[in-house]
């Protein structure tokens, strides 16, 4: 029974450290900003419903949304 119990404290220090290691470690590079190069809106009429008389808009999101800073700036120039 003393020997399951060891096996088992092992086996949980070892994770312990596992976890521990993988907090310390860290990641020092940070990721480079996706370029907004390609990023364009597409907008098209979409058919009216029945019933209906204006036509819906069918809007296709391409690319990644802004960061605040980049909703700070467009904001910034465009007021």
């Amino acid at each position: 029974m003393s020997i399951m119990r060891n096996v088992e404290v092992w086996i949980f220090g070892a994770f312990g450290a596992l976890v521990l290691a993988a907090c310390l470690e860290g990641n020092t590079e940070r990721a480079a900003p996706a370029s907004t190069a390609g990023v364009a809106p597409e907008v098209e009429l979409a058919r009216p419903q029945a019933g209906t008389a204006q036509p819906m808009y069918v809007v296709y999101v391409v690319g990644k949304r802004p960061s605040a800073a980049q909703k700070r700036a467009a904001r910034a120039g465009a007021g």
